[in-house]
């Protein structure tokens, strides 16, 4: 299949934990377009406790990543937004203007704290999408929280929240209770896109097991669900 729209990646050079040189960044993107990615979406970090980049650092090296990329071969569509650590701080810039949503400015994804699960934390993202917003959750199946409570991510998918499927962890990438967190998501029908999260070109066979693995359990369509037609609509600002 081809076609996939990743909406979840670190491919932007010495800006973060991704790649580190743009020949890194070139190695990533021919990397997800081999498996079948023809768009990508660029999402480095916004954490002000770790790398606190603002969204003028962010389209800055951005810009020299793609730059430095132009007239390549084998490269997927390139584009930015970016990966909001969902903290008070960011939440005020997401909510001024000064964060960076997915390009048309419709969504925006947003990185949770991976063990708690404040009361404040739905009424926050509810005022993103009265903004106008939609929330896109990264990888819920890695949060603790959600482990033993999925009622919760439930409650905010039912206010009107997208969650976004690391594919690697089907395949145990970050060890066995997230994958067992990711099968059970997707049985309850809590996804509505998937993504690579790639951070270095080595992991990317792990992207394409993860793949694989969806299709073997879920068939092609969800794989189609997953990969095309929920990031568009997410895009958009949509729910498929």
């Amino acid at each position: 299949m081809r076609g996939f729209i990743d909406l979840h990646c670190h491919y932007v050079a010495a800006i973060d934990d991704g790649a580190p040189s743009t020949d890194v960044s070139r190695a990533m993107l021919r990397e997800l377009r081999a498996i079948g990615f023809d768009r990508v979406i660029a999402t480095p970090h916004m954490r002000p406790d770790l790398f606190d980049n603002q969204s003028s650092d962010l389209r800055w090296a951005f810009d020299a990543t793609v730059r430095a990329l132009a007239g390549g071969e084998g490269l997927p569509e390139l584009g930015l937004g970016c990966e909001h650590y969902f903290d008070e701080v960011v939440y005020r810039r997401l909510m001024s203007d000064q964060a960076l949503p997915y390009p048309g400015e419709r969504a925006a994804l947003v990185e949770l704290h991976g063990l708690d699960f404040p009361p404040v934390l739905a009424e926050r993202l509810l005022d993103l999408r009265n903004r106008g917003l939609l929330p896109v959750i990264a990888h819920p199946e890695r949060y603790r929280c959600f482990w033993t409570r999925p009622e919760l991510l439930q409650g905010l998918v039912e206010g009107g929240c997208a969650t976004l499927l690391d594919v690697a962890a089907l395949v145990g990438r970050y060890g066995r209770e997230p994958q067992r967190a990711a099968e059970r998501l997707l049985e309850c029908g809590l996804y509505h896109a998937a993504c690579s999260d790639l951070h270095r070109p080595a992991d990317a066979p792990l992207v394409a097991q993860g793949i694989e693995r969806l299709a073997a359990l879920y068939g092609e369509d969800e794989v189609d669900l997953l990969l095309c037609r929920g990031p568009a609509a997410l895009l958009a600002g949509a729910l498929p």
